[in-house]
């Protein structure tokens, strides 16, 4: 079952969502009293939660549309039911309160996701087990030893309600022999290259701060992190990488997290201090934090080491930047920079005719601060392209006809034109040749 971290991954993969969408989405849901409470690291529930889940189990089902998929599990298993690894808060579930379908259609794209996908979860619970027949074949080549695995779906069980999408390799079905039968066999030399890792998208990255610490020395640390799950918290992880991308540290294209300049910078400039960079000093706090609970340490002494470190790094990080090699992220960052503002140059101003148009997000206005020519890229609720508002410049009209402005009377098309008091009209071309057309025949 869900956790708040294995519902944001989940979230990202199948609708992209970052992890902040998803627990405000969750929160919705939760507010609603659609879902239980959304901020826990816990994929477990206990029996009182099981007990209710059972006695609602038809109606979860009737609102899945899954009302003829057997269910017979009832029993509370280990695997899902275990008080002892639920802390604050047990796994997202759905709760006593299931939407109508009526109150299910004002949700969000992303809180119907979210709530499907927690209720069709905790339902597979119930259900049979996936029932596979695997067969292994080993042949004998020379001095090789092939290993073939072929698996066929027997029982489908708890499939028919999560209907994962299963890999070709996974059904691949293996032809009938017997033991020690000579056979042929295509053999094939595939050359292939090492991969570099996949870059981080929002749902990686939440498990990659939940595990931090794998990849540390001290085992003592690797504990530590592993009892606390890594960085942050169920509740924080997410606004700490919202936090990264307002900041310009991180960006997001595609779902995949780049570091900036900017960020490669930051990270250059505090790498003399390793701790301040290393999951080790999280384990360094949490566990000084336990010693305080088991009364084995005060709050007074873990104060006055974190001022100590404070005071430490306001001293030496700035005398340790000069000597930090940053020339090529500065040079990087001038030249995004540049390349934005480029991007950004819609054309000649049509009216001073010394500076250049520039676009912002809500309009254009001429570079020469004596001039006040505007263009908004935004007319009859249609939003304007680059390339529409640099054709008006440039040729005075848009050359093609653009669909989906909105008048009084509803939607229609035009092309755009730049008349001579510099504001901008709509032109209907082919109104204008029926006109030609009909004075020709007078």
């Amino acid at each position: 079952m869900f956790s708040l971290s294995s519902l944001q991954t989940k979230m990202n993969q199948i609708m992209k969502a970052s992890a902040k969408a998803t627990l405000d989405a969750a929160q919705g849901l939760y507010e609603s009293k659609f879902l239980s409470y959304p901020r826990t690291d816990s994929s477990y529930i206990t029996e009182n939660e099981h007990q209710y889940l059972v006695k609602n189990l038809t109606r979860y089902k009737d609102f899945l549309g899954i009302g003829t998929v057997e269910t017979p599990e009832v029993h509370p298993k280990k695997r899902y039911v275990d008080a002892k690894k639920v802390q604050e808060h047990h796994a997202i579930i759905p709760t006593k309160t299931i939407p109508s379908k009526e109150r299910f259609a004002q949700l969000s794209r992303l809180q119907q996701a979210i709530y499907l996908q927690v209720a069709k979860t905790t339902i597979a619970m119930f259900a049979e087990n996936y029932i596979y027949e695997e067969t292994t074949i080993y042949t004998g080549v020379s001095e090789l030893r092939l290993k073939s695995v072929g698996r066929v779906p027997i029982k489908p069980g708890w499939q028919k309600i999560l209907a994962p999408k299963t890999k070709k390799k996974e059904l691949q079905v293996l032809p009938t022999v017997e033991k020690d039968q000579i056979v042929e066999v295509d053999l094939k030399s595939l050359e292939k290259e090492t991969q570099p890792p996949k870059p981080y998208n929002e749902g990686t990255l939440i498990t990659a701060m939940k595990t931090a610490g794998k990849t540390l020395d001290d085992e003592e640390a690797q504990e530590i992190l592993k009892e606390v799950e890594g960085i942050g918290t169920k509740a924080t992880r997410a606004n700490i990488i919202e936090n990264l991308k307002q900041r310009h540290y991180i960006e997001v294209n595609k779902n995949e997290i780049t570091v900036t300049a900017k960020g490669i910078t930051l990270c250059k400039a505090v790498a003399q201090e390793p701790l301040l960079t290393s999951a080790e000093m999280t384990a360094q706090w949490e566990g000084y934090l336990k010693k305080i609970g088991n009364k084995e340490g005060t709050p007074e002494v873990f104060l006055e080491n974190i001022k100590k470190f404070i005071l430490h790094l306001l001293e030496a990080v700035p005398k340790q930047i000069p000597q930090v090699d940053l020339s090529a992220e500065i040079n990087g960052t001038r030249q995004i920079k540049a390349m934005e503002k480029k991007n950004d140059q819609l054309g000649r101003c049509p009216k001073c005719k010394k500076g250049t148009v520039m676009l912002y997000p809500k309009v254009a206005t001429c570079s020469n601060s004596e001039c006040d020519f505007k263009l908004w890229p935004t007319i009859a609720k249609k939003k304007l392209t680059k390339t529409n508002l640099r054709e008006l410049l440039s040729k005075g009209k848009t050359s093609k006809v653009i669909k989906g402005f909105t008048g009084k009377k509803g939607k229609f098309d035009a092309v755009l034109a730049l008349k001579e008091d510099l504001s901008i009209g709509f032109s209907f071309p082919w109104m204008e040749k029926t006109e030609n057309n009909h004075h020709k025949e007078k």
